[in-house]
């Protein structure tokens, strides 16, 4: 009986209740699970919403059972049933549990034994694209190896359960670092939503010039740590930044095409971070100029930041499901995990720039 009801709650989930999920936006799901589902549908995350899904959490109870394949799988058909943004960049399931799976197979007729559950969802994790734009799904396995529970059993289960076993599996030994890795987590789904532009203004170069910009205020081009370089084509009208190098740098494309108005030249680089992941602050910028002939860098007094260094934030949709275990084996750390989800919430809300 308690089958028959769970799998008519799921019906009607997907059915008539089906969130609108086409505006641009970052849109947050919640599942709970034990021996049932209790979840939260895709929500539009805003100041509004953070304090309805704050609230979904907190009100989340425990109660024996672990239906973790069924609750991930449930995750991935709610991906799969709602319309995304047409700007839809990234997909994510974050699974936190600290046990493995009792009984999903029970309620799927589709599979008769755990094992075949759990491939299943797997093999749908790391085929699933979403939208138009054929998005993957990014799943991140968080665990706590509970009591009475075998470790190799458990990490393989975590291992399938994510779309990179190598980079998206954490075992963590404590509430602590299941925390601090929500919050990694946050962050690092915030950076896969967004992307860091610069743009550079300057008059244009002759064709065939070497230039070096530098972000790190030296008084010598060939002292700087952190500089961006190519050498400038003006062919037949089409500007072209060519065979680009980066020092300090993330790697933005090896071929720019810099846009014209006038006599200026436009150069933007997409996504401009250094190696350690932050932002590129351009206050210090100059740019270098070297032609063929020459022997040394020759600063372009004609640059200056102020003016000629355009900066933008770009965020574009995403949705995230969270999938949380609610089984009493949690004991007292199941508040510990609820404050987690929360704090994860928080981190979110407070990067999506998005208004009430």
């Amino acid at each position: 009986m308690a089958a028959l009801l769970l799998t008519t709650t799921l019906f009607t989930s997907c059915g008539k209740d089906k969130p609108d999920t086409t505006q641009p936006g970052l849109y947050v799901g919640i599942i709970g699970f034990n021996s049932e589902i209790t979840d939260n549908k895709l929500t539009l995350l805003n100041s509004s919403s953070k304090d309805h899904l704050e609230s979904f959490i907190n009100g989340l109870g425990m109660d024996d059972g672990t239906i973790l394949y069924h609750a991930v799988n449930t995750a991935l058909d709610k991906i799969e049933t709602v319309t995304p943004p047409s700007d839809l960049i990234n997909v994510s399931i974050i699974t936190f549990t600290d046990g493995l799976d009792q009984g999903s197979y029970m309620l799927n007729d589709n599979y008769n034994t755990g094992d075949a559950y759990l491939n299943a969802v797997s093999n749908r994790i790391r085929h699933t694209q979403v939208g138009d734009n054929m998005v993957p799904v990014s799943a991140y396995s968080i665990g706590v190896v509970g009591e009475g529970v075998n470790e190799t059993n458990f990490r393989q289960s975590l291992e399938k359960l994510s779309s990179n076993p190598h980079q998206n599996v954490f075992l963590v030994d404590n509430m602590n670092q299941v925390a601090q890795t929500f919050s990694n987590i946050a962050q690092n789904l915030y950076s896969q939503s967004s992307s860091w532009d610069v743009t550079l203004k300057t008059p244009a170069p002759e064709h065939h010039t070497r230039i070096r910009f530098t972000f790190d205020n030296v008084n010598n081009a060939d002292d700087s740590q952190r500089y961006i370089e190519g050498t400038f084509l003006n062919q037949n009208g089409t500007c072209i930044f060519n065979s680009v190098t980066y020092v300090g740098l993330q790697d933005c494309g090896s071929v720019i095409y810099p846009t014209t108005e006038g006599i200026f030249v436009f150069f933007t680089f997409s996504n401009l971070f250094t190696t350690d992941g932050e932002q590129v602050y351009t206050s210090n910028t100059k740019q270098w100029n070297r032609d063929d002939n020459a022997q040394q860098w020759v600063q372009n007094t004609e640059f200056t930041p102020s003016g000629n260094v355009v900066t933008e934030e770009e965020f574009k949709s995403a949705m995230i499901m969270l999938v949380l275990d609610c089984s009493s084996s949690l004991g007292s750390d199941f508040q510990s995990v609820k404050s987690a989800a929360c704090q994860f919430i928080e981190t979110l809300n407070g990067n999506t720039h998005q208004g009430n």
